[in-house]
């Protein structure tokens, strides 16, 4: 007999691996974006730590807090309903992406990318992908 209950370790796990994927596809889209922005090595030169223990540092706290947010939204699957979880995710993450998107503007092209893809993927991911993997058995 096992101590877990599998309605809950499911959607738990299913948080987890969605947001570990979506840290690793968001770590590479920002050095995409780095890359491809003409002055970066300009920009990064005013720190005083040198840039790959900087990038090293970066990968992983977008790692460790896509991990987090991935575990967070799997525990809020074992407690809101379906209809509402996913209703609930599509209006924050979208939400959140339009107001950026009408504070910020759409004018830097590159970081309004970047940020709208990310908003976008993300709530595909957890109002899509999450419930899918959390019902799978």
């Amino acid at each position: 007999m096992s101590g877990f209950d599998p309605d809950v370790l499911r959607p738990l796990l299913a948080g987890w691996i969605i947001g570990a994927a979506l840290g690793l596809l968001e770590t590479a889209l920002v050095v995409i974006a780095v890359a491809r922005s003409p002055g970066w090595p300009e920009q990064l030169s005013s720190f005083r730590v040198s840039i790959p223990v900087f990038t090293i540092a970066i990968v992983n706290a977008m790692l460790i807090g896509w991990t987090l947010v991935g575990l967070v939204m799997g525990a809020l699957w074992i407690v809101v309903p379906m209809p509402r979880f996913a209703i609930g995710v599509c209006v924050i993450g979208l939400g959140i992406t339009g107001l950026y998107a009408f504070i910020r503007g759409l004018e830097r092209r590159g970081e309004a990318t970047l940020f709208i893809g990310s908003g976008v993927l993300a709530t595909v991911a957890f109002a899509g992908v999450l419930p899918l993997m959390a019902t799978w058995q």
